[in-house]
């Protein structure tokens, strides 16, 4: 289940019955977590710490924290579902010891031991794991959570995938602070060259003009500094939210009825189905639905870690399958 759906998944299930206004502020206050985005090259250059502590390195993490962190790190826990698959194919697994209750790909992960979840990691678990390294990310943890481990004296990096481009960084710099420096650095330009074989074979089309659902009921969608809206943009897509301010808005169907996109794309998740639009009151009114332009897309396109790219692929050959053949 991707980001922001887990979010609303997790949400549900704690209060038992639909979302609340304040379970949604919360949801809200969650994506906002501080530092949209990494700082500059230079400072996330390791320094050594002091020379009474030559094992250990300062790292500044994707919010701008200072992390201290053991040179080679061997006992990893992950707090979020895209950190979780970034050290998979960075090849880090066998040092990771704990992972929360949504990680789950690649299907080997559902053996690590389980640590809580994105919104309730479990403290007690955490600190008798004796990590010395714990990863959180703004694409799903708690602040006041991963704040909490911090002050527990554990050395949490929290990354910040919020963009396409902070994606690459967040790649390159979990295999930096793992002790696989050379295998981000060759993940992301893997990424790259699969994102341009993309960008050539939609070279000279018109950007499609969509809408995206986020999740249904309530009806919400990327707004403009998501790596969602990033993501979608690299399959030729123009999202008719992209210049909204907030991380993931409410919305409504009069709105979307007035820009009238060319598409409507969502992804497949559980807990909020999309019934058939075409039977849907207003709905139904669409172009993009009339037209049979509605895209139900594997989950990858939420998951900010190398999976994307899968995503990003999927939408670019469901919107122009001529240019795929």
């Amino acid at each position: 289940m991707p980001s922001i759906t887990r979010h609303l998944h997790l949400l549900r299930n704690i209060s038992g019955s639909l979302l609340s206004r304040q379970a949604l502020c919360c949801l809200l206050i969650l994506a906002c977590l501080p530092g949209t985005g990494c700082t500059s090259s230079n400072s996330r250059i390791p320094r050594k710490s002091g020379q009474n502590d030559s094992d250990k390195v300062v790292y500044t993490d994707g919010v701008g924290r200072d992390v201290r962190v053991t040179r080679h790190p061997r006992r990893i826990i992950s707090l979020a579902p895209d950190v979780t698959e970034t050290l998979y194919l960075l090849g880090a697994e066998d040092r990771l010891i704990g992972v929360t209750t949504q990680c789950d790909w690649p299907e080997a992960v559902k053996q690590k031991p389980r640590i809580g979840d994105l919104l309730n990691p479990n403290y007690e678990v955490i600190v008798a794991a004796k990590p010395d390294l714990v990863i959180a990310s703004t694409a799903g943890n708690d602040q006041a959570a991963v704040m909490k481990l911090a002050g527990m004296g554990l050395p949490v990096y929290v990354s910040a995938p919020r963009s396409v481009e902070k994606i690459f960084q967040s790649v390159e710099e979990l295999g930096r602070i793992t002790d696989c420096a050379a295998q981000g650095r060759a993940l992301v330009a893997q990424m790259k060259e699969r994102l341009n074989k993309v960008r050539f074979r939609l070279a000279g089309l018109p950007p499609v003009r969509a809408f995206f659902i986020t999740w249904f009921d309530p009806l919400l969608t990327p707004g403009k500094n998501t790596f969602e809206t990033d993501e979608v943009r690299l399959a030729g897509v123009e999202s008719i939210t992209a210049d909204i301010p907030q991380f993931y808005p409410r919305y409504s169907l009069e709105q979307v009825l007035v820009k009238n996109p060319d598409v409507v794309i969502t992804v497949e998740h559980e807990g909020d189905p999309l019934p058939d639009l075409k039977k849907t009151s207003g709905w139904k009114n669409l172009r993009a639905v009339q037209q049979g332009k509605v895209y139900v897309l594997g989950e990858y396109l939420q998951h900010p870690s190398p999976l994307f790219i899968d995503g990003v692929e999927e939408l670019a050959r469901k919107l122009h399958p001529e240019r795929f053949q």
